[in-house]
């Protein structure tokens, strides 16, 4: 895993390379964070490029103690639920111009699939949250832990408890 602090200086010196090298080894983390509140691709590069903008202006405050990447993710976390607070105010709907029927759009460049999506919507927050972290990006239930502020025993439970409510929804639709 990368040393996330000895980057720091170079961040508020605006360092592109420095930046670039946080980005890459952190992007797929901090969209899956964002991706579990927003559930919309678009609005998650939005408030995925508003993470990193707010990161690189609150890096000084930025305590060096190993975390950095808990402190990005819960920036993330936090951008995400402004937003989906925001969005939830508003009504978007698309329409087929020719029978004025909502439209379901499919985002192809997701990796989820929708059947993937629905399994994921069946979850509460803390549910997907957790699934997103250990699936997607690929956390250690310890980080989770941590990174969730929950005990590591609670995280596994949670964990797995989705996982076979997942299970039994995609087994309910084969039957």
């Amino acid at each position: 895993m990368l040393d996330y602090d000895s980057y720091v200086d170079d961040l508020i010196l605006k360092d592109e390379e420095a930046f670039r090298i946080i980005y890459d080894d952190t992007k797929n983390a901090v969209f899956g964070i964002i991706i579990s509140v927003v559930k919309d691709r678009n609005l998650a590069e939005d408030v995925m490029q508003d993470t990193y903008i707010k990161m690189i202006k609150s890096i000084r405050i930025y305590k060096r103690n190993g975390k950095f990447i808990n402190w990005l993710l819960t920036i993330a976390k936090n951008q995400a639920i402004d937003y989906y607070r925001k969005r939830n105010k508003e009504v978007l709907l698309d329409y087929n111009d020719e029978t004025n029927e909502p439209l379901l759009k499919d985002d192809n460049n997701f990796t989820f699939s929708l059947e993937t999506n629905r399994l994921l919507d069946l979850l509460s927050d803390i549910e997907r949250e957790i699934v997103i972290l250990k699936i997607v990006n690929d956390f250690k239930f310890r980080e989770i832990a941590e990174f969730v502020g929950k005990p590591l025993g609670t995280v596994l439970w949670i964990y797995n408890k989705s996982i076979k409510k997942m299970q039994e929804a995609e087994g309910s639709n084969n039957d």
